[in-house]
């Protein structure tokens, strides 16, 4: 672990500090939203937590969100899930539970991974008094659990001979489920994933500290030790991926395919994947969104596409003659992308007579939204969309996993900059112009 005697931190700490600063500003800033879909928790039970109260307490203004914060914890505590799997692989799996305090028509989800990678439902039951039933059928080797708005999803591995399962909530809202020899290593994982996490908070809070006392000296060191946190986390993963040639490893490197993609670093853990990792259903997804990627690092040709504009007519990303193009992926509910609009709208307006040309490709679903947008945020370049989603062929074919997603090509099709926004992209449109 790094000091603060470290003739390097300070140079390392003026070079990239500020990201930390950054971090710390957004976290401070983030606001706490409860997972407790309201309805759900029986009254009878809201009311026994209430009467746990003191009556002074019960009566003062505001209690109501400090009782449904303790509600929730006192929920998650509660929870005992447990799990049978018939292993008859060609009749599939009847997986049951118990969820006490859960209304009755709760919906209890099974997702997995679908054709193109995606996070997609499998099957869902409902809370019937305390209880659910969800019937899987043909062969399944990993899927995720969860309660919409509840439970967060929870990898959940299916093995032969393995007959039950439990799912154990502790007072921290921390989850996980035993059985088998793969969940084990999966839990393991979480267990020291969380242990660093908490050791990066506590570093963090130490970090505002040294800010509010503007100490220099102390935000270097506490940034160099939250650095070497990062990196010895990240090579804990890599071991874990290195060592374990199954799902297990497939699996979290799919659960962070999103992360890892906006950071271009898919195909830097992919290639630690064994050959059985990459042949499960998550191995491929994660493989094909590494080829995907790999076409689309700075430098490259970026591929070429055809796909329908609003009135039907196919526009090819090469027939589009033009100096610059900035290709942008986004979609009609994403709001980083809207709040960018502005802004891509005046870098368009103001160089589309010098060469620039815009291709917005949308991944929306329904074309009433993705039309209404276009006129109401006044994108007036070329547009395309198959509505089909997370399932867009032009998003798939460029290993799109989050949007805004922004590509900026010269004039023979080279990638020569991702994700720019504001200053950023009209500097390296302006560059591309010779202006």
């Amino acid at each position: 672990m790094k000091s603060c005697a470290d003739p390097d931190v300070g140079a390392r700490y003026s070079a990239s500090g500020a990201a930390l600063d950054l971090a710390i500003q957004k976290q401070v800033n983030k606001k706490r939203v409860s997972n407790c879909k309201k309805g759900l928790i029986k009254h009878s039970f809201s009311k026994k937590l209430e009467n746990m109260l003191p009556r002074n307490v019960r009566m003062k203004k505001g209690m109501k969100k400090a009782m449904k914060k303790a509600m929730k914890k006192a929920m998650m505590a509660g929870i005992l899930l447990t799990v049978g799997a018939a292993c008859n692989t060609s009749e599939g799996y009847q997986i049951t539970g118990t969820l006490p305090e859960i209304e009755n028509g709760t919906q209890i989800e099974l997702t997995g991974i679908d054709t193109n990678g995606q996070d997609s439902l499998l099957v869902a039951g409902v809370v019937t008094d305390g209880n659910f039933e969800i019937p899987v059928t043909g062969q399944c080797t990993m899927a995720c659990l969860r309660i919409p708005e509840v439970l967060p999803r929870i990898p959940f591995f299916f093995e032969p001979g393995i007959h039950s399962y439990k799912l154990e909530v502790d007072a921290e809202g921390s989850m996980q489920v035993k059985g088998g020899a793969l969940q084990e290593i999966w839990n393991a994982y979480s267990a020291r994933n969380k242990a660093f996490d908490q050791e990066k908070k506590k570093i963090e809070t130490a970090y505002r500290e040294a800010a509010k006392r503007d100490d220099l000296f102390g935000k270097m060191h506490h940034w160099a030790i939250y650095e070497d946190l990062k990196t010895a986390q990240e090579q804990y993963e890599d071991s874990l991926l290195r060592q374990n040639d199954n799902i297990v490893a497939a699996t979290l490197v799919w659960l962070r395919s999103r992360e890892l993609a906006a950071a271009r670093k898919i195909g830097e853990k992919v290639a630690l994947l064994g050959p059985n990792a990459l042949q499960t259903p998550p191995g491929q997804a994660v493989k094909r969104m590494a080829e995907a990627m790999s076409c689309t690092e700075n430098g490259n040709i970026a591929p070429d596409f055809t796909q329908n504009d609003p009135d039907g007519n196919p526009v090819s990303l090469y027939g589009i003659q033009a100096k610059v193009k900035v290709l942008d992926f986004w979609a009609s509910w994403c709001g980083p992308c809207r709040a960018e609009t502005p802004n891509v709208r005046r870098i368009y307006d103001k160089y589309k007579d010098k060469g620039l040309e815009i291709i917005s490709v949308s991944l929306d679903t329904k074309r009433e939204n993705w039309l209404q947008t276009i006129e109401t945020d006044k994108m007036e370049w070329i547009h395309t969309s198959d509505l089909k989603g997370w399932d867009n062929a032009v998003a798939r074919m460029y290993g799109v996993r989050s949007v805004p997603a922004i590509y900026v090509l010269d004039a023979e099709n080279r990638i020569v900059g991702q994700n720019l926004r504001g200053q950023k992209l009209e500097d390296t449109i302006r560059m591309l112009l010779n202006e």
